[in-house]
């Protein structure tokens, strides 16, 4: 019996694999970075005062 023989006859008794579905078609995430750039300009002056107060009340701390 030839090798060929032995593997076509295991393949014959295996069970068929799961049938594939083609891969959906992946959509990309908007981008909102044109939309959200006056809300990140405004975080970063919120930050900027918050840390500016915070300094002064520290500094004011000392002082009185």
């Amino acid at each position: 019996m030839s090798i060929s023989s032995r593997s076509n006859r295991r393949r014959a008794n295996q069970r068929p694999g799961p049938v594939r579905r083609p891969a959906a078609r992946t959509i990309e995430p908007p981008d909102y970075s044109r939309e959200y750039a006056d809300v990140r300009q405004d975080l970063i002056w919120i930050a900027i005062w918050g840390g500016l107060l915070t300094i002064g009340m520290i500094a004011a701390s000392f002082v009185l």
